[in-house]
Formats: C-alpha cells, structure tokens, sequence
C-alpha cells in the first residue's frame, strides 16, 4: 500500500534510530542548511511522515503564499508515488488534505503569538488540533521568542520543527543554533550525487561525527544500497551505454535525438495528445495519470521564472511532459538564453528549474553569449561539459541557431569522438 510504503521510506523513518524515535511532543526542532539545499522539501517528509501516523499537521510558510507551498507537497507526493511504484495514490493524497493545514504568513508578522491565536481558532471552528507545526523560513535571531516556542510545544503538546532562514548558517559556534530551546537540530548538506542529512543534537545531546544518509535529491528519499540504479551517475565508457531523454520538438530537441541516433543511443521521447513532435523515434506518449505526475501550479512556475501562464494554455501539458524528462536524467543540457535573474527563457525554463531543484549537473548553452555555463548551486560558471552520465536529458530553443547547433555536435565529438 502506498500509505505504508511513503511511512516506510520517508527520510524521517528511516532516521528514527538516530534521533531516537523523532520530535517529541513539547520540543522544538530545527532544519539547518544552506539556501536551496531541501529544508522546505524535508519539512514536507516530516509533515507526509506524521500524516501517515493519522496525525493531524499545520504547515506554516513565512516566505511562499499557500497555494505554492501545496504545489510543493503535490510534487514530492508524485515523486515519491512513481518512485515506489504503487497505486492508491487519490486515497491517500485525500488523507494528506484532511490531515493538513497550509498557513500562510507572506508579508506578515509572524511569532508565538500569532501561533497561538491560529492554534485557537483551528481548534475552535475546525476541530483541528495537530500534532506538529512546521514552520518554514523562520529567522531565529531571539532567544525570547524561541523560549515562547518551547513553552508553547509543551503547553499545546506539539512537536514544532523550524526551517531556519537562509540568514542562518551552518555555523557550529552560531549561540542560536546551540541554543538550549532546540531539542534535536538536523542538518542538510550537498553532496555531489545527493544531499546528506545528519543529525546534530538529539533530544538535548549534541552528536556531532554521528554518520547520517543519503538522500535522493529528487524526492529527497534515502537511497538504500540494494535499490540503487548501477548506472544512474556514473560515468559511461560509451554512446551505447547511454539513453536520451527528450521530448521531440522542433530545433533543440530534434537535433540532439538525431544525433543520439547517429552515436547509436536509445531515445526516448515523450510526447501527450495534441503534441506537434516532430521526431517520433523512441516516442513514449504519456498517459492522462503520467502526465498529472509532472503536474504542478502554474502559479508556482510563474513564481519561479518570474514570469506568467494562464491557466487556460497548453503550456500545462507541456511543464509535465518537461517533468518527465528531467526526472529521468542525471544530466540535464539545455540551449537557450540565461536571463539576469539566472532563470533562462520560454517553457525550457521549467527544465532549468526543475534540474536546479533536483540538483541535476546541469548546463546551459547560453545562445547570447555563445557558450556553455553550469549551474553551481547559487550562480552560473562558464564550462566545458561532457555527456557523463547514461541517463541524459537535451532540451531547448525551438529556434536552433547554427552556433548552437555546432556546440551540441561539439558536446557528442567531445564525449565519445566523431559517429
């Protein structure tokens, strides 16, 4: 069943042992680690992990409206469902809604009080108590207030888990961070293939050396030894040994899946009804239910590229089928313009972000500047890249430039030489 498998493997079970059974009712809790790295997606484990307890969760956003954060949970709840594989995927995400509150603080304050009163009147015209709050975003610079927290867990009978801001850093010697009010303190920190997860202080013990887990990136799941998929991140001896993901569309697309044909690669091409794809070798069209896999708010996406989409177009079907693609790869090449706020122009944007959330290798040939950039976590660095990975993902420009058609053909003759 889908509802024990998300308990079973949420990171948060399996890391039990060390924080010795998990937040207790009346402690505080917090998520330390650099800007990007998974805090928010760790609180949504937490929040999916006591959901499947029956317990009831109130998810408080500092810094996101509602409706981005519930995208957010949507996301993680379809990874996790195509990663393990089951059905049941409309009962249990029906157990996910009632059993959780999204609230939003954009642009207000927030603190103890507040809490309070949201707490009161849950209880009092919805006869909703939780069990745990997650506050994400919260910048702990007050040793007052953190000791309102603790008193309010412990009056209350809640376990609060704080997201700290990207203003606190992972610094052993912070007094915030080492600060008695924290019971349990776990950490999140890039790794080249994954994102460690430690535990720092347990119920009031600091552990320091305490070796932590792995995490998938994508759905930040733990990655166990005997699931792991022997090629994914490893680099090839040869084109056969590789398979493009892409999506057949004119310009970009179609010219990386001619010459993955050419270097004798598999190809797959994911495609919906009413696609114009103009390469069909290695077509895989994407059912109804594997389209709403890659579904999201198209709220979120304009967040996130700074830019708009109605509701009513057909980018929706195209932002999913995009998911796909990226979620297959390990490496994810893009042909398109970076703009200054570092997002990069049209639907191909949507790759772009979703490989940067996903923490993909990710390159961009910038057509404006006529040279390929790498994403390094917080900025772009020009880069020379090669195919190094068996699972690839090219996507781009519809309207392929001769430039950027001679810098694809120079990354395949750079990887595996001339076809």
């Amino acid at each position: 069943m889908l509802r024990a498998e998300i308990y079973d493997r949420s990171p948060m079970r399996s890391f039990d042992d060390s924080l010795h059974g998990g937040l207790a009712a009346g402690e505080l809790g917090a998520v330390v680690g650099p800007a990007g790295v998974g805090k928010s997606a760790l609180l949504v484990h937490i929040a999916l992990d006591r959901i499947m307890r029956d317990e009831r969760v109130l998810h408080v956003s500092l810094h996101d409206a509602a409706e981005h954060v519930r995208s957010f949970y949507d996301e993680i709840f379809n990874g996790i469902a195509r990663v393990v594989k089951m059905g049941m995927e409309d009962r249990v995400a029906l157990q996910v809604e009632r059993h959780r509150l999204i609230h939003s603080y954009l642009n207000r304050d927030f603190g103890s009080v507040q809490l309070s009163t949201a707490l009161d009147m849950m209880q009092d015209l919805m006869q909703f108590e939780p069990a745990c709050v997650l506050i994400d975003g919260y910048e702990a610079d007050d040793q007052a207030e953190l000791d309102r927290l603790v008193a309010l867990a412990k009056d209350r009978n809640l376990a609060i888990w704080l997201a700290l801001g990207q203003s606190r850093r992972l610094d052993p010697h912070d007094p915030i961070l080492r600060s008695e009010s924290f019971s349990t303190t776990v950490s999140l920190m890039p790794r080249a293939l994954g994102i460690d997860l430690k535990a720092m202080k347990v119920h009031g013990e600091w552990v320091e050396g305490l070796m932590g887990l792995e995490l998938d990136p994508t759905t930040l799941l733990v990655c166990a030894e005997d699931v792991s998929d022997p090629v994914s991140g490893v680099r090839v001896q040869g084109p056969s040994d590789c398979s493009l993901y892409s999506g057949g569309a004119k310009g970009t697309e179609c010219f990386f899946g001619a010459l993955a044909e050419r270097y004798g690669m598999e190809e797959v091409n994911f495609t919906f009804p009413g696609h114009e794809q103009e390469r069909t070798r290695g077509t895989r069209l994407l059912t109804e239910r594997e389209l709403s896999a890659g579904d999201v708010s198209l709220l979120y996406v304009s967040r996130r590229l700074n830019r708009h989409y109605r509701e009513e177009s057909r980018i929706r079907s195209v932002l999913q089928s995009i998911w796909h693609q990226v979620s297959w790869a390990d490496q994810v090449f893009v042909v398109g313009d970076i703009q200054e706020d570092q997002t990069v122009t049209g639907g191909t944007g949507w790759a772009v972000e979703l490989a940067r959330m996903w923490r993909k290798n990710l390159w961009v040939y910038d057509s404006s500047q006529q040279g390929w950039f790498r994403w390094l976590g917080e900025q772009w660095a020009p880069g020379v890249p090669v195919i190094e990975s068996a699972r690839f993902c090219g996507t781009g420009t519809r309207d392929l430039d001769e430039q950027g058609k001679k810098a694809i053909e120079d990354l395949f003759s750079r990887s595996f030489g001339a076809a």
